[in-house]
Order: structure tokens, then C-alpha cells, then sequence
């Protein structure tokens, strides 16, 4: 029983660094949807990124905690990285969108908007 556990380890390894591969290429995907927030004032690009940076702060909670478990990188690769993805590039095209009006975007703490 036990050199089988062995024989599917590398197998579970293998399919999580595929789908993570995949996942990335998401990553270009997503991150790239020009002209979503375009008809959006400054206060509903403020909302919505409230929503969004929360969206994102639980699924990164969600991905560490995965991350900790066996197999955790393919839980990741498939239940949380492409809607993370996406978050993160719908909070990307908000502070454009935001940026390109001269709004001022308060969802993020002075300390995060130093970082990014």
C-alpha cells in the first residue's frame, strides 16, 4: 500500500505544476480587459474596489491555508487561482481607470498604494 502512495505522489506533483503553468498564463489573460470601468464614476470605482480588494485579501487567505495541505498547490490551481486572477486584474484596470480621471482611490491603505 505504501509504494503506491509513492508512485501517485510525483503524479499529484506533476498535474499541480501543469495546472499552476496554466494558471499563470490566466494570470495575461485576466489581467488585461481594457475598458471594463470606463463608464464608472470615481465613487463606483471606489465601491468596487472595495468589493474586489476584499474578494482578493479572502481568496489569498484561502490560497495560503490550501497552500499548508497535501496536494495543496493543485487545490489552488484549481478552485482559487483563476478567480484570483481575475480580481487581481479587475482591481489593476480600476486604479487605471481611476488613475486616468484623477481619482482619489481610498479602498487601499496609504501603505498598500506605496507597494503597488
Amino acid at each position: 500500500m505504501s509504494s503506491r502512495r509513492y508512485t501517485i505522489a510525483p503524479l499529484i506533483t506533476l498535474a499541480a505544476a501543469f495546472l499552476a503553468g496554466c494558471a499563470g498564463h490566466e494570470a495575461e489573460l485576466h489581467a488585461s480587459r481594457p475598458g471594463k470601468f470606463q463608464l464608472y464614476s470615481c465613487d463606483q470605482l471606489n465601491q468596487e474596489g472595495t468589493k474586489l480588494l476584499q474578494r482578493e485579501r479572502e481568496l489569498a487567505d484561502l490560497m495560503q491555508r490550501a497552500r499548508q495541505g497535501t496536494g495543496g498547490e493543485l487545490a489552488v490551481a484549481i478552485a482559487y487561482q483563476n478567480e484570483y486572477n481575475t480580481v487581481a486584474g479587475d482591481l489593476r484596470q480600476i486604479e487605471t481607470t481611476g488613475g486616468e480621471r484623477n481619482c482619489t482611490l481610498k479602498y487601499r491603505t496609504a501603505a498598500e498604494r506605496a507597494v503597488r
